[in-house]
């Protein structure tokens, strides 16, 4: 909850409030009338009850909304106010819940401390004022050189909140080369420095920064600001954070007006994560300052210095887009040719399904229903289309993964030994193995993909299969989890993965398996982008051989049903992207190739030569026909 909030809350419950704070007052006409703040007789304080939100002290020019009046009334911090009000709402502190730091801490020594009469001069040269001095409690003090072994002269910087010192941090005003000597004592509360010159009523913003003379110099400028004590970085540098939560809820916004350096940067960020991005902006300084007090020396006016704080860049979190900030993309998506990496070479799955960057592909289908080839030939298409591709067989040993596809791609399992050393070499280019055969762990799957992305550009990655990534069959939650990093890889990524499945067993093979059969979590087919079937007819193919091996075999009504039936059933289950057409394309699987195709009239591509095998085999007749004359 924000202060703006708890303040609205109070105003909701105006009268119970007057009623809590100032129990002698009176309800007359929706006001509620007291003398003063201290409670006496009388009508010169009064409250609005009615929803007017005003309340104003006549005699003192007092007012404002109920917070103050708490602070006011109660004699109290800020901060004191805003918690005793939101336990008076029954409002429980985010953090309730966890334990509070609990370290007890000592009290700065006075030690050295000095009445002020250098640290006027010195902080005149870096154009603070004796007022701005004076305001921020700055005194002389003196602070031991460990380089020279003696005592210097130095400023001491008071961390003052509530009225109560609770770290002095003192600078010499010499240095050792261009090293600060600086000195602040030990096992002191980690606190902000500058909250004795913020007003109690001071609600609306304050700066941050590093370094005190910073906070005096926006202070200067007439903004409330307040240092951090330990500099910039991250971690421990930043643990004040853990201290000065519940002070810094008063203000509804928070300008961070840390070091240009990167040390400034980092802590930049870590304090408005632990703040809330929602109220911190950063603050980018004019005429390359590297800090606020540069810019006064620079001669920045107050008039440039505000206008940088009114600009302020807010830091709001990377995920958070503006709708706008997609609008070409949209265009894109109407208007633009349709982007995708590569399609299949089936000319009947081509038209329907696109394999896009971002995307997850499952290839589902029952043992021996070719799964394996079928990723093998979209493996083959991505390479043609000019993509490098990976590929974890876990399965098959490399050589026999790399034997099979070779038979894909140039279309015959007794090849030419030549052929082989060309595609090999053409291969070798273009794709790598995940070189495990076996269980293989998700981690170092997915370490070693992102390593190919990054090192090869490797774009298409193909696990071949889900039950071998070291997970039980019944581990839904290890699944999920893993499908859950596969998507974060893909969406971080300009990448497409194809992930083999297998379904849970049923009563036969005879009929196509579809998305509700897939083994394992539901967060396979809820979280992936396309899920592609494979079916092959088995009944047909066995009647097939059968007339094969006797031709003049006698066919039934059931017979001739079958062969009219498909040879094989390419089904796209699910499809996210583009027009999400999901339906069945009947395929021809080529035993000879092992290649899909749309129809058995089609001839089977030969990705070596990068022509139909029709041409190939004709060209190589020819150049035989040659060769012998």
């Amino acid at each position: 909850m924000n202060i703006k909030e708890l303040s609205n809350q109070l105003w909701e419950r105006a009268e119970d409030v007057a009623r809590y704070l100032l129990p002698t007052g009176k309800k007359i006409h929706g006001e509620w009338c007291v003398g003063d703040l201290q409670g006496d007789k009388g009508q010169s304080l009064k409250i609005n009850v009615n929803g007017k939100r005003v309340w104003c002290e006549f005699n003192g020019g007092l007012g404002g909304d109920l917070l103050d009046l708490w602070v006011a009334v109660r004699s109290v911090s800020m901060h004191i106010a805003i918690q005793e009000a939101k336990e008076f709402l029954g409002i429980c502190n985010e953090d309730s819940y966890f334990e509070k730091p609990k370290k007890q801490f000592k009290k700065p020594e006075k030690k050295g401390i000095l009445p002020s009469r250098k640290c006027y001069a010195y902080l005149a040269t870096r154009g603070i004022s004796e007022a701005t001095a004076r305001l921020f409690k700055v005194v002389d003090a003196k602070v031991f050189n460990h380089e020279t072994k003696a005592e210097v002269d130095a400023i001491a910087f008071p961390y003052i909140r509530d009225n109560e010192t609770l770290q002095i941090k003192r600078l010499g005003l010499e240095r050792n080369g261009h090293k600060k000597i600086i000195m602040a004592e030990a096992d002191c509360e980690p606190c902000l420095f500058g909250w004795q010159a913020i007003s109690n009523s001071e609600r609306n913003m304050v700066v941050l920064c590093e370094g005190e003379i910073d906070a005096m110099t926006i202070n200067q400028y007439g903004l409330p600001a307040l240092s951090v004590p330990f500099g910039g970085g991250s971690g421990a540098k930043q643990q004040w954070i853990d201290y000065e939560y519940e002070n810094l809820e008063r203000f509804e916004e928070i300008f961070i007006c840390m070091d240009s350096d990167e040390a400034g940067q980092l802590a930049a960020k870590e304090i408005a994560t632990r703040l809330g991005y929602h109220r911190c902006s950063f603050v980018h300084l004019p005429r390359a300052c590297k800090d606020a007090n540069e810019c006064l020396m620079k001669g920045v006016s107050r008039d440039e210095f505000i206008q940088c704080i009114i600009s302020a860049e807010k830091l709001d979190p990377t995920e958070l887009k503006r709708a706008g900030d997609f609008k070409q993309g949209v265009i894109d998506a109407f208007f633009a040719p349709e982007q995708y990496m590569f399609t299949s070479s089936i000319e009947g799955l081509a038209e329907k399904l696109k394999f896009r960057s971002h995307e997850v592909t499952a290839v589902n289908g029952v043992n021996g229903h070719g799964k394996s080839q079928l990723v093998g030939n979209f493996s083959l298409d991505a390479i043609k289309s000019g993509l490098r591709v990976c590929i974890a067989s876990l399965e098959l040993r490399p050589a026999i993964l790399l034997k099979r596809l070779v038979r894909q791609g140039i279309c015959t399992p007794t090849p030419e030994r030549e052929d082989v050393e060309k595609i090999m070499d053409k291969l070798n280019d273009s794709l790598w193995v995940f070189n495990v055969t076996g269980k293989a762990k998700t981690e170092r799957l997915l370490t070693v993909f992102k390593y190919a992305h990054k090192r090869y550009g490797v774009k298409v990655f193909i696990i071949d299969s889900l039950m071998m990534c070291g997970m039980a069959e019944d581990d839904y939650n290890g699944q999920k989890a893993f499908i859950e990093q596969l998507c974060d890889f893909k969406n971080q990524n300009d990448v497409h993965v194809f992930l083999v499945t297998h379904p849970r067993k049923g009563e036969s093979e005879e009929k196509p398996v579809g998305k509700m059969d897939v083994k394992g979590t539901g967060a396979i087919t809820d979280l992936l982008d396309n899920l592609v079937t494979v079916w092959r007819n088995k009944k047909k193919e066995e009647l097939n051989e059968r007339i094969n091996r006797f031709p003049n075999i006698e066919l039934n009504e059931k017979d001739e049903k079958l062969l009219a039936s498909p040879n094989t059933l390419l089904s796209v289950d699910k499809q996210r992207e583009g027009e999400g057409w999901c339906g069945k394309v009947p395929v021809e699987f080529n035993a000879y190739t092992n290649q899909f195709l749309s129809s058995d009239k089609h001839t089977p591509f030969n990705y070596l030569y990068n022509r139909p095998q029709n041409e190939v085999l004709s060209l190589k007749k020819q150049s035989r026909a040659c060769e012998s004359r």
